[in-house]
């Protein structure tokens, strides 16, 4: 859970295209690496320029040894700068940030549904999951086969796909309610666009307990903007999904879409 994080300065190791538009960037940091846990995020900037001008936010996707890797879409100037990185090159990282995925215990019946850029956390909460002994299993969804990553390091996957070129023919939420009246899981998790968390607090939050990894602009990653508010579900106040999540219980939470 949040506690003590770091600016350091990360050393680029490599960077591979994985999927349609999806890269993995590796990077040399030890002292947030060893930190680390699932669901947790970092702030990445670029060293000596002010272009892009804010920070942005990465779910931690892996950690080995001293380095932690991110997984992201290059589809706006920083990110697509980020996959340009060569060996060697510095990024600023700030980390790790707010509070990660509940703890795992041994011969926990745990469920982790995921979808776009929500699928960094497959490969972390695979490892943390089988240091503790849970059992888990990944739901993963995507519009199509071409943008579903295949992760080495994650096992028990299960895919769909909207046009049914992978796994189940729908979204993940419709595979998760198949899967349901199968067996049930302890607790649920889930990470990914808004419309996916929104679905899977009204069809499963009340009945599985069930959480949370929200996706919001963040500026800065500590609270100090108050740029990233989160409606409590019981009252008129707001939590900042940087520093009180970005996981939450699915009951704590109301998610303000608009019709």
């Amino acid at each position: 859970m949040a506690g003590k994080s770091f600016l350091e300065t990360a050393v680029t190791v490599n960077t591979r295209k994985v999927a349609e538009q999806t890269f993995i960037s590796t990077f040399r940091s030890p002292r947030i690496s060893a930190l680390v846990e699932a669901g947790q995020f970092v702030m990445a900037s670029f060293p000596g320029t002010i272009d892009p001008l804010l920070p942005r936010a990465f779910s931690v996707c892996d950690v080995e040894d001293d380095t932690l890797s991110l997984l992201y879409v290059a589809v706006g100037r920083g990110t697509r700068k980020i996959s340009e990185l060569m060996p060697g090159a510095e990024l600023i990282l700030n980390g790790p940030l707010g509070n990660g995925f509940p703890e795992r215990e041994s011969g926990r019946k745990i469920w982790v549904a995921v979808g776009g850029s929500g699928a960094a956390i497959l490969p972390i909460l695979s490892r943390s999951a089988k240091r503790v002994g849970s059992e888990v299993r990944f739901f993963y969804g995507a519009r199509t086969m071409s943008q579903l990553v295949p992760f080495k390091e994650a096992t028990n996957i299960a895919h769909a796909t909207d046009d049914g070129s992978a796994g189940f023919h729908g979204n993940v939420v419709g595979l998760l309610k198949q899967e349901l009246r199968r067996d049930t899981p302890e607790m649920l998790f889930g990470c990914g666009p808004t419309p996916m968390l929104v679905s899977m607090q009204k069809e499963f939050g009340t009945k599985i307990p069930t959480y949370l990894s929200v996706e919001t602009p963040m500026a800065c990653g500590m609270g100090l903007c108050q740029g990233c508010p989160i409606k409590k579900s019981d009252s008129v106040d707001y939590y900042l999904a940087c520093k009180d999540g970005p996981v939450f219980r699915s009951t704590e939470i109301e998610f303000e879409v608009k019709p």
